[in-house]
């Protein structure tokens, strides 16, 4: 290898980070911390600690946010909320979602965020989704 040439790897470490509130996301943002912020956003999200609808509407609204880390993971957050609380409003989240998928830095993370809503508000409909998938694979490749 050439004396030029670096090579470089970083090992992250995955962890949750602590339980949170809108509060702190808030607080968080209005003085620009922007990894204190993105770290309480998930811990609103993954604790089940607080009002589901106000951490509806918190997610909802940094879905719009202008720094584009946190918009994506506004996403993430409404398909953890999905998991954790087992409701939404459905009707208004899965719009907001379907329209942050035609925004190319929130494009998967929505995606992945309608998966679990379908996932977990839904798990019949996705059992029978998966068995129809299995009955027709033997035929896909005809």
């Amino acid at each position: 290898m050439s004396e030029d040439v670096l090579v470089r790897h970083e090992h992250h470490v995955f962890y949750n980070p602590p339980p949170a509130t809108p509060a702190q996301v808030n607080s968080a943002l209005d003085r620009g911390d922007l990894s204190a912020a993105l770290d309480a956003m998930v811990g609103t999200a993954l604790y089940g600690d607080g009002d589901w609808k106000e951490l509806q509407e918190l997610h909802l609204r940094l879905l719009d946010h202008e720094d584009h880390q946190v918009s994506a993971l506004a996403a993430t957050c409404l398909g953890h909320l999905a998991r954790v609380y087992r409701q939404l409003d459905e009707d208004r989240v899965v719009a907001a979602l379907r329209r942050a998928r035609t925004v190319p830095h929130t494009s998967g993370t929505a995606d992945n965020a309608l998966d679990d809503i379908e996932t977990f508000l839904h798990p019949r409909r996705m059992r029978w989704r998966g068995r129809v998938r299995t009955a027709l694979r033997p035929w896909t490749w005809i």
